[in-house]
C-alpha cells in the first residue's frame, strides 16, 4: 500500500484515529476489532506506531470463531503541504523495521495466531544488540 495523508490532523490525533477500537455487524454476525497495545517510537516528524489488535467475531453474544491477533506496523512522516500520513504494514510483511516491543510478541504467540516468524528473530535480535550495547556503554 502507499501513504496516505491528511491535512489538518495533528501526529496525536493520526494515531488516536490508527488505533480506534470498531465493529461491524454482517447478517448475525458481529465482528469486533480493539487495539490491545500501542506505541510510537520515533522523532518529531517521522516515526513507527507499533499496535497489537484483536478481532473477534459473535453472534447473539456467542463466539462463533476464535478470536484473531496480529501486530501491525504504521509509518508515521509529516510532510509540507500534506499533513500528517502514514503507510500501514503488518508483522505478515516482514517490515524493514524491528523496534517493536519485544511484549507484543508475548500478546501474538506465533504458535496460537500464527506469524512471520524471520521477522520475530530479527525483533529479537535487534533488541539484543541494543542490550548489549548499553552494557557495554555502562562499563
Amino acid at each position: 500500500m502507499g501513504w496516505l495523508f491528511r491535512e489538518g490532523i495533528t501526529r496525536k490525533e493520526l494515531i488516536e484515529d490508527r488505533t480506534s477500537a470498531w465493529e461491524r455487524t454482517t447478517g448475525d454476525l458481529l465482528i469486533r476489532s480493539n487495539c490491545l497495545a500501542r506505541c510510537y517510537r520515533g522523532g518529531s516528524f517521522s516515526g513507527v506506531l507499533w499496535a497489537v489488535w484483536e478481532r473477534t467475531f459473535s453472534i447473539e453474544g456467542i463466539e462463533s470463531q476464535p478470536a484473531e491477533r496480529w501486530i501491525t506496523c504504521d509509518l508515521i512522516q509529516y510532510q509540507r503541504n500534506s499533513g500528517w500520513g502514514y503507510k500501514d504494514l503488518d508483522e505478515s510483511m516482514g517490515p524493514y523495521f524491528y523496534s517493536c516491543p519485544m511484549k507484543y510478541l508475548n500478546l501474538v504467540p506465533i504458535e496460537q495466531f500464527g506469524g512471520n516468524a524471520d521477522w520475530r528473530s530479527q525483533v529479537i535480535s535487534h533488541h539484543k544488540n541494543k542490550r548489549e550495547k548499553r552494557m557495554s556503554l555502562a562499563k
